[in-house]
């Protein structure tokens, strides 16, 4: 397989990350810029396994909401799983300044809440408009963790969350680096077109009582799969709202106090590792 042509700007982000790293001795945490063509540069925080490591990593790119890259409930997840042995990467698709969406602590009440549902407005007027340039993140984040050494480019899987959920299933049938796609809780999947009979499979989570996109979306989604005798696990979790696998509050909870966000975290750990055939590792303590 050839690799993407980089930019001088690219090639320089990486070799100051790598070398960052001493023996593959690793309990990583950066952020990055991924080159997006004439566009401005797409952030990306990179979270890399505490334990030494000795051989190629499977990669998961973490795709969020408007935004939800400041939530560090996202940076929680994401370390958790690269400490299962994953080199995980964490975008926002729609590549909305950082600058203009609410912090870590103030996304989800007042005017901070105000700000970002804003802001989701914005970005889904301008995916109504046209989806390619949405498509194109999720390409460029795929593009930029193939060119690690450290990453193994065979076993690269898309997590979707919320909208960017939509986005996976699309980028996962067009690319046939992807080798697995977990969604989460999105919604109307048939806006942003996708062949089942070109997915990898998939891993399907939702609340029974999600509030934002509703779960009969998840039972489509597995049925449209099921008919084209693809490989999908379903997980539906009772009584449980949007984010229910990432959110806890951060001033009087931490995820230990969330059973079905720990349940639903080993579910997408054993899906993952079975299908991209990694060798299963011990619980860590961290999740």
């Amino acid at each position: 397989m050839k690799l993407p042509r980089y930019s001088l700007f690219c090639m320089v982000t990486l070799l100051l990350f790598l070398s960052c790293l001493s023996d593959m001795a690793i309990g990583y945490y950066a952020r990055v810029l991924i080159p997006m063509g004439r566009e401005n540069p797409l952030p990306g925080y990179v979270f890399l396994p505490h334990q030494q490591l000795g051989r190629q990593l499977p990669a998961v790119i973490v795709g969020v909401g408007v935004g939800a890259t400041k939530i560090y409930q996202y940076h929680d997840h994401c370390q958790n799983l690269a400490d299962r042995g994953f080199a995980v990467i964490l975008i926002d698709p729609s590549n909305y300044p950082e600058s203009m969406t609410p912090g870590p602590y103030s996304w989800d009440h007042d005017l901070g809440y105000l700000l970002g549902s804003f802001n989701q407005g914005y970005v889904g007027a301008k995916l109504a408009i046209g989806k390619e340039w949405y498509f194109k993140s999720f390409r460029a984040a795929t593009d930029f963790m193939c060119a690690w050494p450290l990453v193994d480019r065979e076993k690269i899987v898309l997590s979707g969350f919320s909208q960017a959920a939509n986005a996976a299933l699309t980028c996962a049938c067009r690319d046939p680096r992807i080798k697995a796609v977990v969604w989460n809780y999105g919604g109307w999947p048939w806006i942003m077109q996708y062949e089942p009979l070109r997915l990898p499979p998939v891993e399907i989570f939702h609340g029974e009582n999600d509030e934002v996109y509703n779960v009969k979306y998840a039972k489509e989604l597995a049925m449209n799969l099921k008919t084209s005798m693809r490989p999908f696990e379903l997980n539906i979790y009772p009584d449980q709202k949007h984010m229910f696998n990432i959110y806890y509050d951060l001033k009087t909870e931490n995820r230990f106090m969330k059973p079905a966000l720990l349940d639903a975290f080993e579910r997408m750990v054993t899906f993952l590792k079975r299908t991209l055939g990694v060798e299963a590792s011990s619980r860590r303590g961290r999740s």
